[in-house]
């Protein structure tokens, strides 16, 4: 059903959603059909405004798979680089990995990745200082409209050379997090850059038009204040739907999700908001319960394949022994 939606966005497309002496260009990212923005001098386009090309010496797919997209001058004017999926969405994860510290970014720039229908309908995570250098802070989650709630900003200090960015989307609520490195999850607390838990009014419902866009600008249009040309490199895009209690995205429930909850347990506020599924501020039984009420749901991880797997009632049985041992340490 994806696809057929993503054959009609093309040929809307091609019946004129674009200026007619301006060739589409479609690349094949990640699996999907994405179409590279085109708006050059001297027809200026939204955000910024910019100035877009769509050539390859501005976005390029390498043999590795992975998506290239610069910010570069052309005549001596400088131009963004934008590509947007054209496949229908869902609630769901979505998942980006960025190449590059992202904190070493000029000032001026803006690297968007994001869930667009309209302008209040949109999921951001942007890394950017917004043209401010001084700001320790390059990274923001955000649900539109951007009204004070709906924002939350963070450090990128640690990002390194690789790092992930992810919301997953559903109809009440919007978890996003941002961590190093590239696996599918954290690897531990230290890895976590930031997460968010946002359960506000403005979560965007499903509209038949909402996408997938990927865009690398300059705020107002405006030139590097380093003067430089900057490319980025995203080595992967991903759409999942999680699975229930699969608390470290491994794609298996089972004892690591556990031992998620149980380390976190009883705390108010979580270091870490995996370990609390339900979204209520607490771990505690509810979000024991999501995990074993979903036990051994997916496919096990070769490590967790080769071991034991307990059934639901044994792990049940421990897990009640651990929880009275944590209330009386409590």
């Amino acid at each position: 059903m994806r696809w057929i939606l993503g054959i009609i966005l093309v040929a809307v497309v091609f019946v004129g959603a674009v200026p007619a002496q301006a060739a589409n260009r479609f690349i094949n990212f990640a699996g999907g059909l994405w179409l590279v923005k085109e708006s050059p001098f001297p027809n200026p386009a939204g955000p910024g405004p910019n100035f877009w090309d769509n050539s390859a010496d501005s976005v390029w797919v390498d043999a590795q798979g992975k998506l290239h997209m610069k910010i570069r001058q052309i005549g001596g004017v400088w131009h963004s680089s934008e590509v947007t999926l054209l496949e229908g969405l869902n609630f769901g994860d979505y998942r980006f990995q960025v190449e590059g510290d992202p904190d070493l970014y000029d000032p001026n720039v803006i690297l968007g990745l994001f869930m667009f229908t309209n302008d209040t309908e949109e999921i951001d995570v942007e890394l950017s200082r917004w043209g401010n250098a001084a700001d320790p802070d390059a990274g923001q989650f955000v649900v539109q409209p951007a009204v004070p709630g709906n924002i939350d900003r963070f450090s990128l200090a640690d990002a390194g050379a690789l790092s992930t960015y992810r919301f997953n989307w559903q109809p009440d609520s919007i978890f996003f997090e941002a961590y190093k490195g590239g696996a599918t999850a954290p690897q531990s607390e230290a890895d976590i850059l930031q997460q968010y838990f946002y359960d506000g009014p403005d979560v965007p419902p499903l509209a038949p038009f909402a996408q997938i866009h990927i865009n690398l600008w300059l705020m107002g249009g405006n030139a590097p204040i380093n003067g430089q040309e900057l490319e980025i490199v995203i080595s992967d895009y991903a759409y999942t739907v999680p699975l229930v209690g699969d608390l470290d995205g491994d794609g298996f429930v089972g004892i690591t999700d556990l031992n998620l909850v149980l380390g976190a347990w009883n705390q108010t506020a979580p270091s870490n908001l995996r370990a609390d599924p339900s979204g209520d501020g607490f771990v505690g039984i509810e979000d024991l319960n999501v995990v074993l009420g979903n036990w051994n749901g997916g496919t096990p991880p070769p490590a967790e394949a080769l071991a034991n797997v307990p059934e639901p009632g044994s792990v049940m049985l421990l897990a009640i022994g651990m929880v009275a041992v944590l209330r009386r340490i409590a």
